[in-house]
C-alpha cells in the first residue's frame, strides 16, 4: 500500500506512521518530565527574566530566543517558568522530527525512526529541553540547516544562509555548522557563482539582523539590560563577546591551550556511549556505507562532527570537573546530530545488505534505544523539582523589609531575580549581584529602577567597599552563603543567609527560616541541583559553626551538622565540628571517628582535584585545610592512648601542611620524657613557625635549663 489518495494527492503514507509514533512517544514523555517551576540550571533564571520582561540577556544577547520565548509565554498555560520550559520541550521535539524527516529522505523511514528515537532519548537533549534556555532551539536550527543544505539549487543556498544567520541570533556557536553547510552546498554555490554568493550573504545578514533588537530595546532601558548595548561600539562588543568574560573564557584561561583536550575528548566519548550505546556499531557501519555511497555528504557530516566536537573541545579547554562538564554538555548536541545520521545510515545499509536480518536489526536498535532511555531516565525526570524557587523563597523570607541581599552564584542569584521580577515577590528587597556590582551598566540600571540603592564594588575583596555599602543602605545588608566575603566583614548565619550589617553581637538561634527545605529532593540529578543542596548544607554548617564560636555546640547543632553532611557529603567541616562536639564532652572515640571522617573527606577531595585537573592553588588550599583535620584526629588518638597512631597522624598533618606549628608542638608533647632531642627539635620548629605560640617557648626554655 503506497498511501491513501484524494484528487491525486496523497493524504496518508506509511512514512506518517513513524513520524506519528515518534511524536506519540516523545511529546508525552517530554511534557511529563518538565520541571513544574523554574529549574536550577545555569542561566535559566536570567533567561526567564529577560524573556518575560523583553530585556537584554548576557552576551551576545540571544535576541531570537528572548523574542520567541516572550511570544510563547503569552499563551496562558501554567506558570511563567513552566511555559518557557514547555517552549524548550517543543523546540527539542521539533528538532528530532526535522532530523527524522532528513534521515527518512536520505535512507528509510524505519532507519530514521530508530536514529531519531536515540536523539529523542538523548540525556543532554532531554535536559536542555526542560529548561528556559536557548539550547534546544539551537538544536532545532542545526537540524533545519542540515535539512535545507541537503537540497540542491539556489533556493537551498539562500534558505540555508538565512537560517544560519537567523539561528545565530539564538546562539553564535551554530557557526560551527558552517563548514558542513559549505560542503553540502558546494555544487550549488559553484553553480551560482559570485552573484549567488552575494545573494546568500544578503540572506544571511537578513536573518542575523534580529540582533538589531539589542540596541533598540536597550535604548528603552529595560529592567534587564546586560551591558546596555544602545550605542554602536557597545553593540559590536556585545555580539562579539569582547565585553564579556564568559564562564568558559575565564576557566580555560588558567590552562595552556590544548592542555585539557584529551580529558575533554574522553568525557565526550563517554557521552557518546551513554547516549548511543550499542547503536555506535550502527554509526561505524554508517560511516563505511557513506564512504561507499556519498563521500561528499560523509565529508560534510564529518566536518560537523569534528568542528562542533573535537575542535570545540580543544578550544573550550575546560577541566573535567562536574561544573565545567555541565557547562560544556549542551554543546555536544551538534556532533550528536552527525552521529545519529550515521546510525540511520548504518541501519539502512545493514538492512539492505542482509534483508533476512531485518527483525534482528530492529530488535538490536530497539534494545539500544531502551538502554539509552534507561541511562538518562532518572536524571531527566524533573517533574518534582522545586529546588531553585524554594531556595530563593527561603532566602527572601530571611531578609527583612527594605534590606539589601547580595548573591553571587548564577543559579542562586538568577532564581532570586525570577521570583522578584517575574513572580512579583518581595519588591521591597534590594537584590544585588556581587559579580556585577562594579559594572557601569548594572549600576546605571539599578539607579533607574531602585534609586534608593547605593552600589559599591563588592567583588573587589575590599572590606571598606562593604562598609560603605552598608552605611549607604541602612535597611540592613544580607548575603547568600555563596557570596565571597572579605574576612573582616562580620557575618552572622541567619537561615539560608548571612546577616552582615548591622553587625549583631548575639546569634539569633537555630537557622529556623527553612520554610521550603522539607521539599528539597536529596535525589540530585546534576551539578546545579546538587549545588542548591550545598547551599542548604552550608547554611546548616554556618549556623553550627557560629554557635561553636559563641560558646559551644549543643544537641541542635549536632542535628544541623548531620543534616549538612546528608545534603552534601563533600563538606569536611561538618564532621570536623561534630568531632569538636564530642571532644568537648570527653567522648574521644566518637570524636576520633568524626575527625577521621573529616580527614578522609579531604583526602577524597584531593584525589578528585587531581582527576579534575584543578588549579594548584585549590589543591594547596585543600591540602592545608586537611592538615587541621589530621591534627585533631591525632589528638583524639593520643587521648585514647594510641600514641604511635597519634604520632603518625601528626606526621601526616605536617605532610599536608609543613607550616602547621601545632602539629610540631603536639609531637613535642607526645615525645616528652621519651626522646628529648625530638622534643627540642619539635619545639624549636614550633617557635620558628609561630613565635607567639603560648606554650612552646615556655617549654623550650625549660629544656635549655636542663
Amino acid at each position: 500500500m503506497d498511501g491513501i489518495e484524494r484528487d491525486g494527492e496523497k493524504l496518508f503514507t506509511p512514512e506518517f506512521v513513524f513520524a506519528a509514533l515518534l511524536a506519540f512517544i516523545l511529546v508525552p514523555l517530554y511534557i511529563y518530565c518538565l520541571p513544574p517551576v523554574l529549574p536550577p540550571y545555569r542561566d535559566s533564571g536570567e533567561m526567564a527574566c529577560a524573556a518575560w520582561t523583553l530585556g537584554v540577556a548576557h552576551q551576545p544577547g540571544y535576541p531570537l530566543y528572548i523574542i520567541s520565548a516572550k511570544l510563547f509565554s503569552l499563551i496562558p498555560l501554567g506558570n511563567p517558568a513552566w511555559r518557557l520550559n514547555l517552549y524548550s520541550a517543543l523546540a527539542g521535539i521539533a528538532g528530532v522530527l526535522v532530523f527524522w524527516r532528513l534521515a527518512a529522505a536520505s535512507f528509510s523511514p524505519l532507519a530514521a525512526f530508530f536514529a531519531a528515537l536515540l536523539l529523542g532519548f538523548n540525556f543532554t537533549l532531554r535536559t536542555v529541553s526542560s529548561v528556559p534556555e536557548m539550547y534546544s532551539l539551537n538544536f532545532l536550527f542545526a537540524a533545519l540547516l542540515l535539512a535545507s543544505a541537503s537540497q540542491r539549487g539556489a533556493r537551498a543556498v539562500m534558505l540555508s544562509a538565512f537560517l544560519l544567520g537567523f539561528g545565530m541570533a539564538n546562539r553564535m556557536d551554530l557557526v560551527l555548522s558552517a563548514p558542513a553547510l559549505f560542503v553540502l552546498l558546494w555544487p550549488s554555490l559553484k553553480e551560482g557563482g559570485w552573484a549567488g554568493l552575494l545573494k546568500s550573504a544578503g540572506f544571511f545578514f537578513l536573518g542575523f539582523s534580529v540582533y538589531l533588537y539589542l540596541p533598540f530595546r536597550s535604548s528603552g532601558w529595560p529592567l534587564f539590560d546586560w551591558s546596555h548595548p544602545a550605542d554602536l561600539k557597545t553593540f559590536l562588543a556585545v555580539i562579539t563577546r569582547k565585553s564579556y568574560g564568559s564562564t568558559l573564557d575565564l576557566i580555560s584561561l588558567n590552562y595552556a591551550p590544548g592542555e585539557l583536550f584529551l580529558p575533554g575528548l574522553k568525557y565526550y566519548a563517554l557521552h557518546l556511549w551513554e547516549n548511543f550505546s550499542l547503536a555506535l556499531a550502527l554509526t561505524g557501519a554508517g560511516i563505511w556505507a557513506e564512504w561507499k555511497s556519498d563521500r561528499r555528504r560523509l565529508l560534510a557530516l564529518a566536518a560537523l562532527f569534528v568542528f562542533s566536537g573535537p575542535v570545540f573541545i580543544f578550544m573550550a579547554n575546560m577541566p573535567p570537573n562536574p561544573h565545567a562538564l555541565a557547562i560544556v554538555e549542551p554543546y555536544y548536541l551538534l556532533p550528536d546530530l552527525a552521529a545519529a545520521f550515521w546510525a540511520a545510515a548504518g541501519f539502512f545499509y545493514l538492512a539492505g545488505l542482509r534483508p533476512r536480518a531485518l527483525p534482528g536489526l530492529v530488535l538490536a536498535a530497539a534494545a539500544a534505544s531502551a538502554l539509552v532511555f534507561h541511562n538518562g531516565a532518572h536524571g531527566s525526570a524533573r517533574r518534582w523539582l522545586f529546588a531553585a524557587e524554594d531556595f530563593a523563597s527561603d532566602a527572601m523570607r530571611g531578609a527583612p523589609p527594605g534590606s539589601a541581599l547580595v548573591a553571587k552564584k548564577d543559579v542562586q542569584l538568577f532564581s532570586l531575580w525570577y521570583l522578584q521580577a517575574v513572580r512579583g515577590l518581595r519588591p521591597d528587597l534590594e537584590l544585588v549581584a556581587q559579580g556585577l556590582s562594579a559594572s557601569p551598566w548594572y549600576r546605571a540600571t539599578k539607579s533607574r529602577y531602585t534609586p534608593g540603592l547605593s552600589l559599591f564594588n563588592l567583588n573587589s575583596g575590599d572590606e571598606g567597599e562593604w562598609s560603605k555599602f552598608a552605611a549607604a543602605n541602612p535597611g540592613g545588608v544580607y548575603s547568600t552563603m555563596d557570596a565571597d566575603l572579605p574576612r573582616a566583614v562580620p557575618a552572622l548565619p541567619r537561615g539560608t543567609l548571612n546577616l552582615l550589617y548591622p553587625a549583631a553581637r548575639q546569634r539569633e538561634g537555630r537557622p529556623w527560616l527553612f520554610y521550603s527545605f522539607p521539599r528539597l529532593d536529596r535525589d540530585y540529578r546534576d551539578f546545579f541541583d546538587r549545588d542548591i543542596g550545598t547551599s542548604y548544607a552550608q547554611a546548616f554548617l554556618a549556623g553550627a559553626a557560629g554557635r561553636s564560636a559563641a560558646g559551644g555546640l549543643d544537641a541542635e547543632s549536632l542535628r544541623d551538622l548531620r543534616l549538612a553532611s546528608l545534603l552534601d557529603g563533600d563538606l569536611p567541616d561538618a564532621p570536623l565540628y561534630e568531632g569538636f562536639y564530642y571532644s568537648s564532652r570527653g567522648d574521644w572515640k566518637a570524636a576520633r571517628d568524626c575527625f577521621r571522617a573529616s580527614a578522609d573527606t579531604y583526602e577524597r577531595l584531593l584525589l578528585l582535584s587531581l582527576k579534575y585537573y584543578s588549579l594548584p592553588s585549590l589543591r594547596a588550599s585543600l591540602s592545608s585545610s586537611s592538615a587541621y583535620a589530621w591534627l585533631n584526629y591525632g589528638v583524639s588518638l593520643e587521648k585514647l592512648g594510641e600514641k604511635e597512631a597519634a604520632g603518625a597522624a601528626y606526621d601526616f598533618s605536617l605532610k599536608r601542611n609543613p607550616a602547621l606549628a601545632d602539629a610540631h608542638y603536639n609531637l613535642a608533647i607526645l615525645y616528652w620524657n621519651r626522646d628529648w632531642d625530638k622534643v627540642r627539635a619539635e619545639l624549636t620548629e614550633t617557635v620558628r613557625l609561630n613565635p607567639n605560640h603560648p606554650q612552646a617557648a615556655k617549654y623550650l626554655a625549660q629544656l635549655k635549663g636542663r
